[in-house]
């Protein structure tokens, strides 16, 4: 995107400025109008796309560029769409589930400390709802590779339960 002077962050406002109807329009489709959900969904795909700039060819054509927004968008919703919602409470019942699950948080602490960064990944995003094939499709591997991993942690954590 850098190129004749210009630097990454004039090319990425121009990128921005030149798909913006597009970016509002997917957000808007996305969140069903919801003006409020609409920019912070914008918020979002504003940072992936900046995140994700790189993997934009330079000198790469109008219609390669709204197929890379589209893309980016894509992925920033489906992102979204398998995070858990969070949601309110008053303010004593979290407080309440917070001393809960306290023992339970500490147990899986315990147990998932002699992981490896990756298998901590893996495990976060089981923890998430992820499916292994979800997981492959994150990590960069191959389903199989995150179904092993995924057994791994389970067989590790199990030992170290039964070891004390």
């Amino acid at each position: 995107m850098a190129g004749n002077g210009t630097s990454r962050y004039d090319d990425f406002d121009a990128l921005a400025t030149r798909h913006r109807g597009l970016i509002r329009s997917l957000c808007w489709w996305h969140a069903g109008g919801d003006a409020e959900r609409v920019a912070d969904l914008m918020q979002e795909v504003l940072a992936h796309l900046w995140h994700y700039r790189h993997t934009l060819r330079s000198g790469a054509t109008p219609a390669q560029e709204r197929a890379w927004v589209r893309v980016r968008c894509r992925s920033v919703f489906e992102h979204l769409r398998r995070r858990p919602q969070v949601e309110t409470v008053p303010l004593e019942a979290a407080q309440q589930v917070a001393a809960d699950d306290t023992s339970a948080r500490d147990t899986i602490d315990r147990l998932a400390a002699d992981l490896t960064v990756v298998e901590h990944r893996v495990l976060d995003l089981v923890l998430d709802g992820y499916t292994d094939g979800e997981i492959g499709e994150v990590l960069h591997i191959a389903p199989a590779e995150a179904s092993r991993l995924h057994t791994a942690i389970i067989e590790k954590m199990r030992q170290k339960a039964n070891n004390g």
